[in-house]
């Protein structure tokens, strides 16, 4: 599976945010190697999911608006990928499939991304949090 940038963008942005103080998107997009429109579209997204709070001007930037134990890896992968580049069968897209019944490549992907949600499902950002970076 591969991760679209926006998912890796958000990834590496939530990383960086502490709750405690705001990071500026100059600073983030320079300290992260990301370009500043792109933060900048991606912070708008996390904001509306309610991940991130956003404040201009002196002393502004962002930061966390959840506590980082709360915030799972999956969350932000379901909210920055499309559901079918997680899931190769394309028989939901569409809508017929002569080998459904018979498919064990099917079957297989399915145990795979299972395995695959639950291991992200119990990663969190506490796990990931480049605290240390940030001093």
């Amino acid at each position: 599976m591969r991760l679209n940038a926006a998912t890796n963008g958000a990834m590496r942005i939530l990383m960086a945010c502490r709750a405690d103080r705001p990071l500026a998107m100059p600073d983030m997009a320079r300290r992260l190697g990301l370009g500043e429109a792109m933060v900048l579209k991606t912070c708008q997204e996390l904001m509306r999911a309610g991940f991130i709070i956003g404040r201009r001007g002196r002393g502004g930037g962002y930061r966390l608006a959840k506590p980082t134990d709360k915030i799972t890896v999956m969350e932000i992968i379901e909210l920055f990928e499309p559901k079918e580049n997680l899931f190769p069968c394309r028989l939901n897209l569409s809508g017929e499939c002569r080998i459904v019944a018979l498919c064990k490549l099917r079957r297989a992907c399915e145990r795979a991304y299972a395995a695959f949600r639950g291991e992200l499902d119990n990663l969190t950002l506490a796990n990931l949090s480049l605290e240390e970076w940030q001093n």
